[in-house]
């Protein structure tokens, strides 16, 4: 998977000044090479500076549309033809395994055309996929060598060494090295013996390393990605149109249902000291907004604004985007530091008067006929489309239920009865061994999980009967399908991939289809973790989070294509070695030029295992994909995130540990802030200094009498990191 042409030499003709060889093979997309008509051919020769046996060859962002004819020269000077056709879509070339010592590209188009960059592969006889960017310390580490046969032995080294560090024995397809736990921050590979050896990309094994290089793509998406550029002086919305040039209300190519305050919200709340300016100094411009912010309010608080100052000047009216503004009422609370309540008013005022309203006319894509009428039960369903997942509904009613109390409102009970009435339905209908109701939601399916565990975690008193087991025959099922050799959830017994994102009611809906699913693939963790919030069984949660790092593994490249989701992996995501075969030129709302976009993931054709099989289907980034993925994210995080407190009252000294994805800087001792409270009310806040400079725990000894409070036997101190549902607590009794 080394792309052997990367910086190699280069010779071409005809000679153009501004048109250099090297930007053929520089692995740099913003760097162009053309190929000119008026030429009678045009001819580049790459010499690999050595005789490699090579069997692929892919051409990155090539827009001809003429034969192109490719020649490997062997060491000896032997020339041979190995393409000679019009590309393919997939970009990729593949071909018998043949020696080269050069390569030779002719192309002659009609017009001047953009050839990209060339990348040449060597025949791999024993592949070995891991997770680009490396593993998390203490966490599930697997890889997939697709072609090892059981017993197979692997070994861990060092990047570029041979010293054996940790050692075990494929079974089927998989090795397990989640015992490997090496302080530090160095890069490693494996190794897999056998008939012929294989090894892997380098990757790292660090504290909380896969949230360190997710936050800031994450992040990156949703500030580039905003309709105007962040500058709402041009929003300008009619009944019609939702003023955003490239479709969308706040983000560009979003849609009602892509869920970008409950992503922002959940991922914020679920590590708040990861997102301080401190840590992430602000990058976006936020201009016309009708409310200036302080400084110190994080990037993430400031796209939750902009989303919620959108929504309200726009009188947003639909379903799910009502749904959104609910997030925020509910949330309010801790953001009320950096968002004046004038804007916490307006939402409250305006969102309690339309919930019951049933029209939902500004604005919509893709949807499906149905009242906006908040306080019904919803008995229809979506599609791949993801524009409806079941039980939607059910955590904004909760959350109004919620805030309709802490407003004194007498309507508290209309928002429950709501939820449970859209749970009962639920547990009642729909039948997990039907795809149509799990990843055949595709990006959204998460929704359906959260709301669920949701409702069971903060309310397990009056939960519906059968709630809890609904999860968990939930889980049973993605289990089931997920015993194969990439940890992957297939979308039923005999099909990997969604087949269509038309319903399967539709008559033109294409059974034997493969769709673009990154969000969904990104967004599983949110599911399963939901999930293993709730559950009690050992080996069932074990199963469950051993899933949701598999699917994120395969984001980073554990698939059979090899290949990180994003074109610009290597660019925009730190360790990542190759990104996807090809991205949609412009992009749908002009994403292609947008930070941290999931273009695609492995389509049907190349499951179980055949790399080089079909084309990769459909391609294009999309606002969805990524608010799923931080929903994964978001969850991860919370899965993560350990708390506990042991007393020596005697000495009135308490020690507190704090395990939480907060070593984003592994040369840099960094602090952590746990809220304190006393018996529920009082409330102050005590840092922890991380346990050297790449450590996995914050800790502190604390004298109880450097608290501000009095305190006396019986008192309870609760100590907390994380904030509204996504809080993790731990309590000591003083006696």
């Amino acid at each position: 998977m080394l792309n052997l042409a990367k910086g190699k030499p280069v010779s071409i003709e005809p000679k153009i000044s501004d048109n250099p060889g090297k930007h053929f093979v520089d692995g740099d997309d913003a760097t162009l090479f053309y190929a000119y008509p008026t030429a009678p051919m045009n001819e580049i020769v790459v010499d690999l500076l050595g005789a490699f046996y090579i069997d692929r060859v892919l051409l990155r962002g090539f827009r001809g549309t003429d034969t192109l004819r490719i020649y490997a020269i062997s060491s000896a000077g032997e020339k041979k033809e190995v393409f000679a056709d019009v590309l393919p879509a997939k970009k990729l070339i593949t071909f018998k395994p043949i020696e080269a010592h050069k390569l030779v590209v002719e192309y002659k188009p009609k017009d001047k055309t953009l050839m990209g960059e060339l990348e040449v592969f060597a025949y791999e006889p024993q592949p070995v996929m891991v997770n680009q960017s490396g593993y998390n310390t203490g966490a599930v580490k697997r890889f997939t060598a697709p072609l090892a046969a059981d017993g197979t032995p692997f070994l861990v080294v060092k990047a570029g060494e041979n010293k054996t560090l940790f050692e075990g024995t494929i079974k089927d397809k998989i090795g397990d090295f989640s015992a490997f736990n090496p302080t530090g921050s160095l890069a490693y590979q494996v190794i897999v013996k056998g008939k012929d050896a294989g090894k892997s990309f380098p990757f790292k094994i660090a504290p909380y390393l896969i949230e360190r290089v997710s936050y800031k793509p994450a992040m990156q998406f949703m500030i580039d990605d905003r309709c105007w550029y962040g500058n709402t002086n041009s929003f300008v919305p009619t009944v019609e149109n939702a003023g955003c040039p490239f479709l969308g209300v706040a983000w560009r190519d979003s849609h009602q249902f892509s869920f970008e305050l409950q992503a922002l919200i959940n991922l914020y709340f679920s590590n708040p000291d990861a997102f301080t300016v401190e840590q992430m100094p602000i990058e976006g411009q936020y201009i016309g907004l009708r409310k200036e912010l302080p400084e110190n309010t994080p990037e993430i608080v400031r796209l939750i604004y902009y989303a919620v100052d959108i929504y309200l000047r726009g009188k947003v009216n639909h379903t799910l985007l009502k749904e959104q503004l609910a997030y925020f009422l509910y949330a309010y609370p801790y953001l009320s530091e950096y968002i004046p309540k004038e804007v916490y008013e307006e939402a409250k005022d305006y969102l309690f008067s339309i919930w019951g309203n049933t029209d939902n006319s500004r604005w919509r894509w893709h949807d499906i006929e149905h009242s906006a009428d908040l306080f019904q039960i919803y008995t229809i369903m979506g599609t791949g489309k993801g524009q409806f997942p079941p039980g939607h509904s059910i955590v904004p009613n909760l959350m109004l239920y919620e805030v309709a109390k802490r407003e004194g409102r007498k309507d508290a009970e209309r928002y429950w009865n709501a939820a449970l009435k859209q749970t009962v339905w639920i547990i009642d209908n729909l039948d997990w061994n039907d795809p149509a109701t799990t990843k055949g939601q595709r990006m959204n399916e998460y929704v359906t999980m959260q709301s669920l565990s949701y409702f069971f975690k903060h309310y397990p008193d009056k939960a519906p009967k059968k709630l809890l087991e609904k999860i968990r025959s939930w889980a049973e099922v993605a289990v089931k399908r997920s015993d194969n050799m990439w940890d992957f959830r297939k979308y039923k017994e005999d099909k990997w991939v969604i087949p269509d994102i038309k319903p399967a009611s539709d008559p033109t809906f294409n059974p034997n289809g493969s769709f673009n699913e990154p969000g969904n693939i990104a967004g599983f963790p949110a599911a399963v973790l939901a999930a293993k919030q709730v559950l009690s069984d050992k080996k069932l949660k074990d199963k469950l989070e051993q899933l949701a790092v598999g699917h994120i593994d395969n984001v980073f490249g554990r698939n059979p294509t090899g290949r990180h989701y994003s074109y610009d992996a290597c660019v925009d995501f730190e360790g990542a070695d190759i990104g996807w075969f090809q991205e949609l030129e412009g992009g749908a709302g002009m994403l292609q030029t947008v930070r941290g976009v999931l273009d695609g993931s492995p389509k049907e054709d190349v499951y179980q295992y055949d790399p080089y099989g079909g084309d990769p289907g459909h391609t294009e980034g999309w606002v969805t994909f990524n608010t799923a993925w931080m929903e994964g994210i978001a969850y991860r995080n919370y899965d993560l995130t350990a708390l506990s407190v042991i007393g020596n009252l005697k000495n009135k000294e308490i020690t507190l540990q704090l395990a939480a994805p907060l070593n984003l800087n592994p040369l840099v001792q960094e602090q952590a802030k746990i809220r304190v409270a006393k018996n529920g009310k009082d409330d102050t806040v005590v840092v922890l200094e991380e346990e050297g400079v790449d450590a996995l725990y914050f800790k502190k000894v604390l004298n109880v009498e450097e608290l501000p409070f009095k305190l006396i036997k019986g008192d309870v101190l609760t100590f907390s990191y994380g904030l509204g549902h996504f809080t993790k607590e731990a309590s000591i009794t003083i006696n």
